[in-house]
């Protein structure tokens, strides 16, 4: 069976926007795409972990365990993107490309690490949900042992094959933002030769 398509946006953006209300105990009306989670909502710490655990539930996916610049500095290393608590040009450029959703005015030299999470807005949760919705309807449905089309289980990120019993993980969201991150530091690669 070929992959399934993935859901339409605006079902994904009510449904975020939804699931963010409760978690913050606002109307809806409260919530936008544009809201900054800190600033306008008053989320904190552990609001960002509930907003992802209920995301997760809500939509049968695995939200990733590390955020942009961890996953860049575990592949780029740390001192190519921050440097004193400070992000990089390169770290800004990556930031750029990978996070569209932020402030294009607000990445600019001198910007620090812990100020980051005050850029996080609505629609940086919205555009994690359609990436890994999109990886999931890129999966193969039929079973690798057995051939059998898979249904997906109604608790958990996974398929399972009622023929043989095998269970096939979504793809966590670590493993599907780092592909993200590498086709983003490929466009930054190429803007940058376009430049020279």
């Amino acid at each position: 069976m070929s992959p399934a398509a993935p859901q339409a946006h605006d079902d994904v953006e009510s449904r975020v926007l939804a699931v963010i209300a409760r978690a913050m105990d606002r109307p809806v009306s409260d919530v936008t795409p544009e809201s900054s989670l800190e600033e306008d909502l008053g989320a904190q710490s552990l609001d960002f972990l509930d907003i992802a655990f209920s995301l997760e539930r809500e939509f049968r996916i695995q939200f990733p365990r590390t955020d942009f610049l961890q996953r860049a500095s575990d592949h780029f290393g740390e001192e190519n993107l921050l440097k004193d608590g400070v992000v990089t040009p390169f770290g800004l450029q990556l930031l750029a490309l990978g996070m569209p959703e932020i402030d294009s005015a607000k990445l600019k030299s001198g910007l620090r690490v812990a100020e980051l999470q005050k850029m996080f807005t609505v629609a940086t949760f919205i555009r994690v949900v359609r990436q890994l919705l999109e990886s999931k309807a890129q999966m193969d449905r039929l079973c690798p042992n057995c051939k059998t089309e898979m249904t997906e289980s109604n608790a958990l990120p996974e398929f399972i094959c009622k023929a043989c019993n095998t269970v096939v993980p979504v793809p966590s969201g670590d493993d599907v933002l780092f592909r993200h991150l590498l086709a983003v530091e490929q466009e930054a690669r190429n803007s940058r030769a376009g430049a020279s």
